[in-house]
């Protein structure tokens, strides 16, 4: 079987340990800067130095999360650190910046390039342009179900890494910018506020049905039960969540998986293996079978019930992987960790316990908590109680009727630290050879991935008084203390009584050992002599013949108003639930086709649609990669804004596959400025609408509002009313869904720049670009008429501009 990589978490030093040390065959972490998880310990130079060094140590393989968006100011700075990575031997970057990409392909075309889950690649097309434009691997959304892992893996023979473990976004990563619109705190740039873990009221504008909860706050995936199909898959990684995870956390979810993994390694090849040897005998496999599915089950079992321990939010979910995409896999009532019930209290005030506890383990009564300072089991005071006693426990923070969560577990906690506090704990076998001959250099000889390795240490005297007991060598070279390795074998190719002094034979070891060290330390390192080349690849600017400004539509009204200004572009947003325009109606000179950025299992069905109006449309808005690359040279293409260009050199990354590009809706007035004057395409800017926050594959209308006997089946509740999301502060955000039962959220506030558009046309923008989600014939008609005529007479009351002013962190 092919060797499947266990990729783990490592948002501080004390991490990585825990993640080596327990199994992992790679770690990823961020650095200081330009990293997703901000607000981790993450590493700084010095660190990453000895992370590389210690990872390398155990051949366990290094990536490095340089994640973010960059702005056009950060660019150098970016570079400068990824040429410090490079040199010290990082085996990859995983990064979402497409800037970055084509920088890091023209300067370091060998450092290997992974595509982050931040650039939302979900269908196969998208997969096969990131491969063709440089990227090695790609980390797939999670929202990807087990057979379109397995058509990308395997039939596409693309390098994939899908998450198995840890929190999950309710939107698509990559796609969300909840946090940057609500609070200036960009995810994109790794400083996500987790909205998402917020309480919020669903409400039906029409019927007035409401309901409130944590909405949009996900369970946890767990996929301990269903590894074998993920190695069945044909991924090539299988990666768990956690960067701002304490180390035992790691350590424990960590153990967890390798033990999974490798058993489930072990009997797909003992199955495999007794099939041949059936088919050749011919006899059945059929109890061999049987008894690995049992001990498979057994384990699971036992590492899920570690791993609900460590962290859960009422319970764990699957995600995407088998298709329930519903309210079993949301935690609607606690966002936060809700540990494991340990029992109800009963009038007496005492608890039947359901699990064993000890003192100082954590304990939740509803959403407060405290720790066990005392445990009193028939008037008397004990360190530790099991399932099935009858105890009180102090502080008695609860009331009857109360259930009671251990969320810490201080003895696992405890055990697991153990796991990885000696940083050298688990050892790298050698076998060792020996030459102990008087007269001659006492040598040792071994070899470290096919490289031999000798080192001749002072001659072999003979011996005056009792010679050395070879015993007594061999106890000395297996002192290997604070190494990565140790000789479980050594042979002797000569041994003769003699003698030299124990220091000498210590010292030998050690030489040999810092000799191996050594080798594995510089190996991966190299050194970058060139400057590194910013300069900027420009083909010729598409002339445009479209003139603006280019007006997004979705409904009829909105149409029929866009018409009457007669606007010349208009783009038909028509894969929307309520969006009923035929292409048809649409009389202007520039007909376009808007598609959102998620474009799963029915990529062929709209591509289809498209190709049906392509001698009748100008061109396509679209963000999805898999898109871009279907229609790159059959079509006119704008990128949209969720492509989240950032800086001049990610235009440059798609200078073969687009005509003009958005500007991201994160940037300022000057970073604008500066990224038109650079930019090797021309650049539309949205300056009306109201933002997209979210895409998913869940359906707050559904799951929250709909049949609550049918978890699984859409009830077509989205059809029957009007629905938004109200936030503890009173603002909503509008809930729509597309016909493909995704939903989006919006922004209920609409940016409007069009105060500011003597400005913005000093920024030389090609293009102005105007969206209509769900505004009446009037509304859409009074926006065009001040578009048009560049003044703003109305009230800006209900009105943002975004972050044309203030940018994000």
């Amino acid at each position: 079987m092919k060797k499947i990589e266990l990729l783990a978490p490592a948002g501080s030093m004390e991490s990585l340990h825990a993640a080596v040390q327990n199994g992992a065959d790679a770690v990823y972490l961020g650095g200081a800067k330009f990293s997703a998880r901000a607000y981790a310990s993450n590493f700084d130079e010095a660190n990453m130095i000895k992370a590389v060094e210690y990872c390398h140590l155990y051949n366990v393989k290094i990536y490095v999360t340089v994640n973010t968006l960059i702005k056009e100011d950060e660019i150098k700075e970016a570079l400068e650190y990824i040429k410090f990575l490079y040199e010290i031997g990082v085996d990859a970057l995983i990064i979402q910046d497409t800037g970055i990409a084509e920088l890091v392909s023209r300067n370091f075309p060998e450092f290997h390039l992974h595509a982050s889950t931040q650039m939302t690649v979900h269908n196969g097309e998208g997969a096969i342009l990131l491969k063709k434009l440089g990227f090695s691997r790609i980390v797939l959304s999670r929202e990807l179900d087990i057979n379109e892992i397995k058509y990308i893996s395997k039939e596409l023979n693309i390098e994939t890494e899908v998450f198995i473990h840890g929190a999950l976004c309710i939107s698509y990563s990559g796609q969300c910018l909840m946090s940057s619109l609500i609070g200036g705190r960009s995810g994109n740039r790794g400083r996500c506020a987790q909205p998402c873990r917020l309480p919020y009221e669903i409400i039906d504008k029409v019927s007035g049905r409401n309901k409130k909860g944590y909405i949009l706050s996900p369970k946890d995936i767990c996929t301990i039960e269903n590894i074998k199909d993920l190695i069945e898959s044909g991924t090539s990684s299988l990666k768990i969540e956690g960067r701002m995870k304490r180390p035992e956390y790691v350590a424990g979810v960590v153990a967890a998986y390798r033990k999974v993994i490798d058993e489930a390694l072990n009997n797909l090849q003992s199955t495999n293996s007794a099939q041949l040897k059936g088919q050749e005998l011919n006899i059945g496999v059929g109890n061999c079978k049987l008894h690995h599915k049992e001990n498979e089950k057994y384990n699971q079992e036992k590492e899920k019930k570690k791993l609900l321990q460590l962290f859960n939010r009422e319970g764990f979910s699957k995600a995407y992987l088998f298709g329930n995409m519903g309210k079993d896999m949301m935690s609607y009532n606690f966002p936060k960790n809700t540990g494991i019930e340990i029992g109800k209290v009963n009038k007496d005030m005492t608890i039947l316990l359901k699990e064993d506890i000890h003192l100082q383990d954590g304990i939740r009564v509803k959403e407060s908590g405290f720790t066990i300072s005392k445990i009193l089991k028939k008037s008397k005071s004990v360190e530790e109680a099991f399932a099935g006693d009858i105890v009180s426990l102090k502080p008695s923070k609860y009331k009857v009727g109360d259930i009671l969560y251990k969320t810490s577990d201080v003895r696992l906690l405890e055990n697991l630290s153990k796991s990885y506090i000696d940083i050298y704990g688990h050892k790298n076998n050698l076998k060792l050879i020996v030459k102990f001959s008087v007269g001659q250099p006492f040598t040792l000889e071994t070899e470290y991935e096919g490289k031999p390795f000798e080192y001749e240490a002072d001659i072999v005297q003979k011996a005056l008084k009792k010679p050395l007991d070879k015993e007594k060598i061999i106890n000395n070279l297996r002192k290997t203390g604070d190494t990565a390795f140790n000789f479980k074998e050594i042979e002797f190719e000569v041994f003769e009584d003699g003698f030299m002094p124990v220091s000498a034979i210590n010292s030998a070891r050690r030489e040999l050992i810092n000799k191996i060290e050594s080798f594995i330390k510089h190996k991966d390192k190299k050194i970058f002599k060139k400057e590194i080349d910013f300069n900027r690849n420009y083909r010729e600017i598409f002339q445009m013949d479209i003139q603006g400004p280019l007006v997004v539509v979705t409904t009829k009204d909105q149409l029929k108003a866009a018409q009457h200004m007669k606007i010349d572009s208009i783009a038909v947003e028509m894969f929307m639930r309520d969006s009923s325009i035929n292409l048809d109606e649409v009389k202007c000179k520039n007909v376009f086709i808007k598609t959102f950025s998620i474009i799963k299992g029915e990529f062929e069905n709209v591509c289809t649609k498209i190709e049906e109006r392509l001698p009748y449309i100008k061109g396509i808005i679209t963000s999805n990669l898999g898109i871009i690359n279907r229609f790159k040279d059959k079509t006119l293409i704008i990128g949209d804004y969720k492509l989240n260009n950032f800086n001049s050199y990610g235009i440059g990354f798609y200078k073969d596959y687009l005509d003009i590009i958005s500007i991201s809706v994160e940037l300022n007035k000057k970073e604008i400025t500066n990224l038109v004057k650079k930019s090797v395409l021309p650049c539309i800017m949205l300056v009306y609408g109201k933002i997209e926050l979210m895409i998913s594959e869940y359906c707050p209308i559904g799951s929250v509002l709909g049949n609550k006997n049918r978890k699984k089946e859409c009830s077509g509740e989205c059809e029957r009313g009007s629905f938004v999301l109200r936030d503890r502060k009173g603002e909503e955000f509008p809930v729509k869904t597309d016909k493909y039962c995704r939903s989006h959220i919006y922004n209920g506030t609409s940016i409007n720049l069009i105060p500011n558009l003597d400005e913005i046309k000093k920024l030389k923008v090609n293009l102005l670009r105007a969206d209509f989600i769900d505004e009446s014939y009037e509304e859409t008609l009074e926006i065009l008429k001040s578009l048009k005529e560049e003044v703003f007479n109305k009230d800006f009351k209900g009105f943002t501009r975004g972050h044309f002013r203030r940018g994000v962190e």
